[in-house]
Formats: C-alpha cells, sequence, structure tokens
C-alpha cells in the first residue's frame, strides 16, 4: 500500500488478525444428577476433582454411592464434571423449628429467602440430615467490663446509669445476673473499673470484688473458645467516621457433633468483623453489612432473620438505634453472645425416575450449558426405570446434537445372574427398546471397586468409564482416536466385572450396538468396542467419528459466529475459509481425517442466498477410521522356493 506520506517521516499502520480467529473449545466436560448428601439442588456445579466432589456435594453413603463414585470415576480419566442434585423431599436444617424448609439454591434463596422476615435466623446452606450438625454463633462488642459485687444491685432496668462513689468514672447497666451479684456494664466515662471502685447505689454502696474484661469472660461458650477466633469486635472505621460505634460482631459456624469433620467442636468457617450497618463498607470497598457477607462468603449457612430485630439498621450508619439510653443515639444495640444449632433436616434418597428426568432437564439446552458427555450412572430399580432414564439421557443428546450419551443395562440384567448366557439376553433386551442414534454410546455392565469411605466394595456401573475415556482421548489432544482397546481402553480401578462376555457373547452384542467391556487375562478389564448406537451402517456408528463431528462443529460453529453481521462477499467468505481452513489441517496431520474440502464461494452464495441475509460454507470430511476387524495369515513354503514366487506383485 503506498505511503500516505507527503514528506519523509515513518507511518504506523496496525492489522488486527485476531477477529474471526479459530478459539479453543472446551470439549472435556461430562454431566450427571443425583442424590447427593449436600451441595446446591437442581443447580449445575462445575466440579474438577474428586476431592471438589467430596468438598462441595459430601461423602457417599449406602443411599447413593454409585452416582458418587460413577462422578468420581469419570473425574480421574481428566475430565470436568456438571453435577446437579436431585430434588426430592430434602429438608434444610433451621432454628426456627420448621421441618419443612427447603432452600435449594442460592438463587432460590436470593429469590425467596433474602427478606430478614423468616421464622429462622439460620438455615444450611443445602437440604439435608447433615445441617443438623452445625451450630452458628455470633458475638459482638457487648459489655464493657464484668463487675462482681457483694450484694444485690437492687431494682433496676437496663440502661441505670450507675457511679463510682468518687464519680470519677459512670457505666449503664448492660446485663445482671441476680444469683451471681454479676452485672454488666458498658462505660459511660472515667474507663475501666477495678476492685478498688465503690458502686453507688442509693443508700447502700456496693463494693466490686472483681472485675474483669467482658470478652475475656467468653472464653469458652458453648464449647467455642472465641479467644481462639479473633479478638473482641468493636467500631468499624466506617461506622466510627459516620458518629455510629459497636457494629462490629463475629459470625462463627462450627460442628457441633462431630459429624461433619469427625471431630465435635470442629470451626468451620468464621466471618469476623462484619457490620450491623445495612451500607457498612470495608476498607477496600466491600459489601460488609453481616447478612450480605454471609451470602457472598459462607459456605454453610443462609441468614433468615436479624435477632429481635435489634440489628436491623435503616440504610446510613450513623442513623442507628440503641437500647442504653438518650445519651447514647448512635450506639447499635448490643446482644452480646448468642447460639442457634440446627435441626429439622431431611434426607431423601429414595428418588424416582421423574425426579431424575427433571435433574438432567438442567443439561437440555446447548446455549447455557456446555457439556460433551451426558452420564447415565447407575440403572438401579427396575429395567423399565433404567429404559426411561436411558432413554431420556439420549432424547436431551440427540436434540442438543453437540453431546453423547453413555448408557449402562440395567443392574439387575447383570448383578445376581448366574449364567453368563442369562446376561447377554438380558442386556441385549434392554437395549433393544432403546432409539438409534449415533450421540450414544451402550456398554455391556458394571465393575467392583473399592469404597475407601465405607471400606468394602462396591458394584458401580461402566458408563462414567466409557465417557471417561472418551475424556481421556480428548486430554491428550485427539478426541478422534477411538477410546476403545488396549492402548485407550483400560477401565480404571477396577477389580473385576459383574460380566465378562466371551469371545461369542461379544460378537453378539456388537452387532447390536452395545460394547462389550471384557476381562483379557494377563491384559486387563478394557473396554472391547468403539461403536455409537446408531443402528444403520454409517461412518456416524463410531464413536471416534461422531467426537471427531463435533469437536469440529463446536469449535467452527463458535468461529462462524463471528461472520454473524458482517457483509456476505467476497472479502467475509475468504476470511472464514482462511480460518477454518488451517484449523482442519491441524486435525488432518493429527491423524483425525484423511481428507477435507471447504466451499464458501459465490456457488453456494449466490444473489438469492445472499439477499435473504444468509451465509452458506460446506465443510466435506472424509473421518480417519479405527480399525475394528484384522486379518492375519501365515503361509508355509518349502524351503527352496522363492518368495517372489508365491508373492503376487503389486
Amino acid at each position: 500500500m503506498a505511503s500516505t506520506l507527503l514528506s519523509p517521516g515513518v507511518a504506523i499502520q496496525e492489522r488486527d488478525l485476531t477477529i474471526g480467529s479459530i478459539e479453543t473449545v472446551e470439549t472435556n466436560v461430562g454431566a450427571i444428577a443425583g442424590p447427593f448428601a449436600k451441595g446446591p439442588v437442581l443447580e449445575p456445579t462445575r466440579i474438577s476433582s474428586e476431592a471438589e466432589l467430596l468438598e462441595v456435594f459430601g461423602k457417599p453413603n449406602e443411599n447413593n454411592y454409585e452416582y458418587w463414585w460413577s462422578a468420581a470415576n469419570f473425574l480421574s480419566y481428566g475430565g470436568v464434571l456438571d453435577v446437579v442434585r436431585v430434588d426430592s423431599d430434602n429438608y434444610t436444617s433451621n432454628d426456627g423449628g420448621s421441618t419443612t424448609l427447603a432452600v435449594k439454591s442460592t438463587e432460590d434463596y436470593e429469590a425467596n429467602y433474602y427478606t430478614g422476615a423468616m421464622a429462622w435466623h439460620w438455615a444450611a446452606r443445602t437440604p439435608g440430615t447433615l445441617g443438623n450438625s452445625l451450630r452458628v454463633a455470633t458475638i459482638d462488642a457487648g459489655a464493657d467490663q464484668v463487675l462482681t459485687l457483694d450484694g444485690a444491685l437492687g431494682t433496676f432496668t437496663v440502661g441505670t446509669l450507675i457511679e463510682d462513689v468518687a464519680q470519677t468514672k459512670s457505666a449503664r447497666i448492660y446485663e445482671w445476673d441476680s444469683v451471681t451479684n454479676k452485672v454488666s456494664i458498658i462505660w459511660v466515662s472515667g474507663g475501666s473499673w477495678t476492685t478498688s471502685d465503690v458502686v453507688e447505689n442509693g443508700a447502700t454502696d456496693l463494693n466490686v470484688t472483681a472485675a474483669v474484661e467482658w470478652y475475656d469472660q467468653q472464653a469458652v461458650f458453648s464449647g467455642l473458645n472465641w479467644n481462639s477466633v479473633a479478638p473482641r469486635p468493636g467500631t468499624s472505621t466506617y461506622v466510627s467516621t459516620r458518629g455510629g460505634s459497636k457494629d462490629e460482631m463475629h459470625v462463627v459456624v462450627y460442628d457441633v457433633d462431630g459429624k461433619i469433620t469427625g471431630t465435635p467442636l470442629t470451626v468451620l468457617e468464621k466471618l469476623t468483623y462484619v457490620s450491623k450497618a445495612e451500607d457498612a463498607k470495608t476498607p477496600e470497598g466491600a459489601q460488609n453489612y453481616y447478612p450480605q457477607a454471609v451470602l457472598e462468603r459462607s459456605a454453610w449457612v443462609y441468614w433468615g432473620k436479624h435477632e429481635e430485630d435489634a440489628y436491623d439498621v435503616s440504610g446510613n450508619a450513623a442513623a442507628v438505634t440503641n437500647n442504653l439510653g438518650a445519651d447514647s443515639t448512635t450506639a447499635f444495640d448490643l446482644l452480646g453472645k448468642t447460639t442457634y444449632t440446627l435441626a429439622n433436616g431431611a434426607d431423601d434418597y429414595a428418588i424416582t425416575v421423574g425426579e431424575v428426568q427433571t435433574a438432567y432437564e438442567e443439561f437440555a439446552d446447548p446455549e447455557t450449558r456446555q457439556i460433551d458427555y451426558l452420564i447415565m450412572g447407575p440403572a438401579a430399580g427396575s429395567t423399565s426405570d433404567a429404559q426411561a432414564k436411558a432413554a431420556k439421557l439420549i432424547t436431551i443428546a440427540s436434540s442438543r446434537k453437540d453431546c453423547m450419551a453413555f448408557i449402562s443395562p440395567a443392574r439387575s440384567n447383570v448383578i445376581g445372574v448366574s449364567s453368563s448366557t442369562d446376561q447377554t439376553n438380558n442386556v441385549v433386551s434392554f437395549f433393544e427398546s432403546l432409539a438409534s442414534t449415533s450421540y450414544a454410546v451402550f456398554d455391556s455392565g458394571y465393575k467392583y471397586i473399592y469404597d475407601r469411605f465405607a471400606d468394602k466394595y462396591r458394584w458401580v456401573a461402566c458408563n462414567s468409564d466409557v465417557a471417561g475415556l472418551c475424556a481421556a482421548v480428548t486430554a491428550n489432544g485427539t478426541p478422534w482416536f477411538s477410546p476403545a482397546g488396549l492402548n485407550r481402553g483400560a477401565i480404571r480401578g477396577a477389580i473385576k466385572l459383574a460380566y465378562s462376555p466371551t469371545k461369542a457373547e461379544r460378537d453378539r452384542l456388537y452387532q447390536k450396538r452395545i460394547n462389550p467391556i471384557t476381562s483379557l487375562p494377563g491384559q486387563g478389564i478394557v473396554l472391547f468396542g468403539d461403536k455409537t448406537a446408531l443402528a444403520s451402517p454409517s461412518a456416524f456408528d463410531r464413536i471416534n467419528v461422531r467426537r471427531l463431528f463435533l469437536v469440529a462443529e463446536k469449535t467452527i460453529g463458535n468461529a462462524a459466529k463471528g461472520v454473524l453481521f458482517e457483509l456476505n462477499d467476497e472479502f467475509t467468505r475468504s476470511n472464514f475459509l482462511n480460518v477454518v481452513e488451517p484449523f482442519l489441517r491441524d486435525i488432518q496431520a493429527a491423524r483425525g481425517l484423511t481428507d477435507f474440502l471447504v466451499v464458501c464461494d459465490e456457488s453456494n452464495n449466490p444473489a438469492a442466498v445472499v439477499d435473504a441475509n444468509e451465509f452458506v460454507a460446506e465443510i466435506y470430511i472424509k473421518p480417519a477410521r479405527s480399525i475394528n476387524f484384522i486379518t492375519l495369515t501365515f503361509i508355509a513354503t518349502r524351503t527352496g522356493v522363492s518368495f517372489e514366487e508365491v508373492v503376487p506383485r503389486r
């Protein structure tokens, strides 16, 4: 291009080559739904490791171990997993006595419970019995000191002003214990009191026999050592600069009976120096109003209402209420120490097929949820229930057309069935009624694993392993490779199989779209087939071909979004070709396809297409095929025969 300079100089130009480039598409996301012990309900949560699965959804138990281990098995192959907890009759632990409270998720809480008008102060973050082990403790500045007197103070009301006989200091009464003759006070003037002080009380003066800091008195409260939590709360900078005081408080959540951590009274989380002021901010500018801080930062509880509404402040931190007298109008109400024990949480693991199907609906929309593998997990219950669950997953995958469903036969088809022939018949019968589709993969059964949480062995469906094998080849950068065979098809963590088909049985299964999982002597337990559930002969009846097209379609489809609203002319079509062809050449170089052709020109974008505001590109792909059948011919010849005589020239 000719320079725009009219005299000697330097012309600086920019050229943007980033527009319309191929972006990496996340292609290793599994999805599963089940009745987990904790976690949000009907809210897909991205899990990347077994440790995270344990943290978010709890441990496996006798009622849900197969779901849990299906999820953990998939994660072990290198993918990430979107997990949905099934919506059943699980109820949320709370301190308000409700036996039917069900706060399903943070979204549900914000929409329906974050009003400050609940019948409970605190509720567990997720439904279930695990929340019954939670206790919430709060503490604020409270009294400044606790004085022990040598006699009863007499008639008084909270807020009454008392002085020492020297009239050098004064205090307001915060709390009184008539049995122990202890009075909690808040300083008004003069500062700390000592045992040498004498309290004026009408005709009778009382000696202070002991005077201790109030916070030290709370060192151990309801099993919680406050001194180990944080120093005493007081007044935040935000509130003090606005004329207020004593707004700070600590909120602590702990495990009362040890059912969560294994050790009773273990602190699970602490939110320190949060504020009673609705408009409070941290020094960094973050929200510090304690209900909002709990919502944003707590992993264990939700807030329901204030204690006696005393913390309810109207916006401005200086416009506060108090109960300590007219000369303390800018001091927040002091409630001292409070504890709330949560109860009435309930589990329901007897989930119905309908509840499971509803949970999988969370993955139905490809625009809002990116997934690659729909994992069936256990096929428990009756055969018809398992088939209904499988059919739902196949429908979702076939409708989305960007993922695959992984299905195992019903548990009762292979476990507890003594005859291998009967197992084969059961498995074939189970899959016969399921739809023909290239967006699903069928396998033959269950594996035996060790459950370290229960210290026992369990049967678990293999569909999560087959999905995991696909994730493993994808993690290696070759999603178009077959996940089967000795090189890439080893099933992890399997001790034995419930059903290991023979060669003849494998032949029958394979003809029925079912991929056998078999135990090969000296070679381990292996996926020994790579068919999709497509009944008719096609390139798409193999997993590697379907995965190749899914990856290519997702990636090129995302790139095509950059063409939207551009002009349908030679420049745009050329740019599109320059993006797609290098991507396909990379796949070809990695052995994913043998050849390709991209047509995007006037031949398929004539005037009629342009006038209709359409854009057409045709992408022809010759996929690489996996080897399923090997013929080895061994020929014996006489010693004197030349190989040229018996081997035909080609």
